[in-house]
């Protein structure tokens, strides 16, 4: 797809087996590595010394290895809209390698679409661009609707593409409220028209929006919930979370509140590294680079696991 765009991507090469002498000439000390059917970071894996590629497995491949570039992930949503034309929307900053929230390097911890308007604007229009060149080419091959693109920021003035989605994705929703509360067609249900042959028109707002979601995963050993923090609206105060009432995303925060989401029940064993909740805000939570916490968030991640009781597990619970 790329070669078919134009567009530019990092130095990558795909191998059948794994090693690091070899790739370590080639890409540098710093080099990534993914498996074929890897989604979501799931089954992609930094590399900077040997001892990284035996905790990968045994898997037999074919790899994909690329040069690891590091710059801030920005994911771009667009439309190939029913009569083809290519329509770019709001870039965020992809958040995917945030330290304090549990997640593996790779694994997908949400997306914040105000950040983008603190890096660097022709970076941002460069990854506007390759987005458009990809869409004309997914257009050419009958493709129609949502598609997404990631790319990591190089320097001030370019970005290189790192994958295609060529669906709706994880942000999408968090996308689809903020166009609502600027009475705007949300961006699914222009997915679902224009792959009907409902052409939906219009340019949609490439502008920052301050909205942000975050996924705070589980760090330790398998775990028994026995209490949970309640879904819905809440405020930091005092260091705790104080529930003000029902919420169920970004519509219904104030300036000082979150939501949160998809929070575990009682009696739920939890593995390790898996989600314990989706915070909702409208402003940043993470540095623009997504890659910190900011200090308001520390203290939000902190205050969301003081409000779990969780029992260790004692013997081997069954998958």
């Amino acid at each position: 797809m790329a070669a078919v765009a134009g567009v530019r991507t990092p130095p990558d090469a795909v191998v059948d087996a794994l090693d690091h002498r070899q790739l370590r000439r080639r890409f540098g000390d710093t080099y990534v590595v993914q498996t074929p059917r890897g989604s979501g970071g799931k089954g992609t894996h930094l590399v900077t010394e040997e001892a990284d590629l035996l905790r990968i497995g045994a898997a037999a491949g074919p790899w994909l290895v690329s040069e690891y570039v590091d710059g801030a992930p920005v994911n771009v949503h667009a439309l190939v809209s029913a009569d083809g034309t290519v329509r770019v929307m709001r870039p965020s900053v992809q958040l995917t390698r945030v330290e304090g929230v549990g997640a593996a390097f790779g694994a997908y911890s949400g997306c914040d679409f105000a950040a983008p308007a603190l890096l660097p604007a022709r970076a941002l229009a460069r990854a506007a661009e390759q987005t458009r060149r990809v869409g004309a080419a997914l257009a050419g091959l009958g493709y129609r609707g949502l598609f997404g693109t990631d790319f990591v920021l190089d320097g001030t003035d370019d970005a290189l593409l790192l994958e295609v989605n060529s669906r709706m994705q994880g942000s999408t929703w968090l996308l689809g409220e903020l166009e609502l509360a600027q009475h705007a067609l949300p961006s699914a249900l222009r997915h679902v028209l224009e792959r009907h042959g409902r052409t939906t028109g219009g340019e949609p707002s490439q502008d920052p929006s301050d909205g942000c979601q975050l996924v705070v995963r589980h760090t330790g050993g398998p775990v028994r919930v026995t209490a949970a923090p309640t879904g819905g609206l809440h405020r930091l105060k005092d260091g705790a979370l104080r529930r003000c009432g029902d919420g169920f995303g970004l519509l219904e925060c104030g300036p000082d509140d979150c939501v949160l989401l998809q929070l575990p029940a009682a009696g739920l064993v939890l593995q390790p590294g898996v989600a314990i909740a989706r915070i909702v805000a409208r402003y940043s939570l993470t540095a623009p680079d997504g890659t910190g916490l900011t200090p308001h968030g520390q203290r939000l991640v902190e205050a969301l696991h003081a409000g779990f009781t969780l029992e260790p597990l004692t013997a081997a619970v069954p998958c």
